[in-house]
């Protein structure tokens, strides 16, 4: 499915939080559907964390074994803790890297 050029998903385009516009770096304040020659669509990762990218997704999140029922996210960071936390409350850090699903058969 191709993607529609507008400046809401360009690289140079950031959200103005007031009125939901976007300040684009050549153009200056555009509306998000406004799309210039300029236009570069932004990596997937930058999609990524506009989707909040939690703890729990990070590789470097360790999930504690005998969690209980009701909350089996429960772990700690091995970069940056030695406290458990909820890892589907925080949001992942600047040293994230994604988990890798691995499939059991």
């Amino acid at each position: 499915m191709l993607q529609k050029r507008t400046c809401s998903n360009c690289i140079r385009g950031t959200i103005i939080t007031v009125n939901n516009d976007v300040l684009c770096r050549h153009n200056g304040a555009v509306a998000p559907d406004y799309s210039c020659s300029k236009h570069k669509f932004a990596p997937s990762l930058l999609a990524e964390a506009k989707s909040q990218l939690r703890c729990i997704n990070c590789e470097n999140f360790i999930l504690k074994i005998a969690s209980s029922k009701e909350q089996p996210s429960i772990g700690l960071c091995q970069l940056f803790t030695v406290r458990q936390f909820d890892g589907k409350k925080k949001n992942a850090c600047s040293k994230f890297v994604k988990r890798k699903n691995l499939e059991v058969s």
